[in-house]
């Protein structure tokens, strides 16, 4: 995983010169979106929803959640999968309009098969990341992401996200999620009402 580790810094690092004249960054949101995931080895597609939200509760403390919904069908069987998250954030500024932040937080994932039952496992995460407005409407994002599941075992990603703020609360975003055995992407709608 080094070696994804590297280019994300250096994107990250490229728009440092650019985040002068940006708005600080905000960590109380809420969104809303579609996310689709692409298993090695799988040909069937795998998507659903995706909702998530943070509450800043210091000017450097957070907490955050997330549930996602996705779903399949394979030979004729539904195959549903339902995960969430939540946890506890530090944000350290580096600027005005950049912060590099870690997580901390506990996963719960259920897959139910339908007819032939269900299978869950849980486990935590953590996270380091780099999240800057480029422009003042423009917010980057990217961060390494370690997941450890009870018995479902690891997996380490690499998250790259954009957001256009078309008004000062409202942001309509793009994702991806790299990892070894699968990538997700996503389109979503982010509130911001920090601030």
């Amino acid at each position: 995983m080094r070696f994804k580790f590297v280019p994300a810094l250096a994107a990250a690092a490229a728009f440092v010169p650019f985040l002068a004249h940006a708005e600080d960054i905000d960590w109380s949101y809420l969104e809303g979106g579609y996310v689709n995931t692409d298993i090695d080895g799988f040909d069937e597609e795998v998507d659903g929803f995706t909702l998530r939200g943070s509450y800043e509760l210091t000017d450097n403390v957070f907490v955050f959640a997330g549930y996602t919904d996705q779903g399949t069908s394979v030979s004729g069987f539904d195959i549903d999968v339902e995960s969430y998250n939540l946890g506890l954030g530090y944000a350290w500024p580096l600027g005005k309009a950049l912060d590099v932040y870690g997580k901390l937080g506990y996963v719960s994932s259920e897959a139910d098969v339908q007819g032939l039952g269900s299978a869950d496992d849980d486990g935590y995460s953590l996270a380091v990341g780099l999240r800057g407005r480029a422009v003042e409407q423009l917010e980057l994002e990217g961060a390494v992401s370690y997941v450890d599941l009870s018995d479902s075992g690891d997996d380490t990603t690499l998250d790259l996200g954009a957001r256009w703020y078309f008004t000062p609360q409202f942001a309509f975003g793009v994702e991806g999620s790299f990892g070894d055995d699968a990538n997700a992407y996503g389109l979503g709608v982010r509130w911001s009402f920090g601030g």
